[in-house]
This record gives structure tokens, C-alpha cells and sequence, in this order.
């Protein structure tokens, strides 16, 4: 509730009757007009088993 009225400015009401994918998607638009980066991408395959062969 803190993010969706506070953050986002919603009114209860519409916070309540938001979906789950509704307010996500709410948070992650709010993030990128607010210019927030990217979250980092899991590594691939490739960089797992380069990171497995280095470290063990």
C-alpha cells in the first residue's frame, strides 16, 4: 500500500482494485519515467560455466 499510494499517489480505492500485473507494471513505468536503470539480466549458460570454471 505504501508504494501504491504513497509512491504512485493512487487513492485506496484504486490501489484495492488494481491487479497484481496492474500495480507491477504501475511501479516499473513510474521507475522508468523516473529514469531508474535496468535491472541486470541473469547470466547466460556460457557466463554461468565461465564463472563455475574460475571459482568453482
Amino acid at each position: 500500500m505504501r508504494t501504491g499510494i504513497g509512491g504512485l499517489g493512487w487513492r485506496p480505492a484504486d490501489f484495492w482494485a488494481a491487479t497484481l500485473t496492474e500495480f507491477f507494471e504501475a511501479i516499473k513505468g513510474h521507475n522508468e519515467a523516473q529514469g531508474a536503470e535496468e535491472p541486470a539480466a541473469a547470466p547466460s549458460a556460457d557466463e554461468l560455466a565461465a564463472l563455475v570454471a574460475k571459482y568453482g
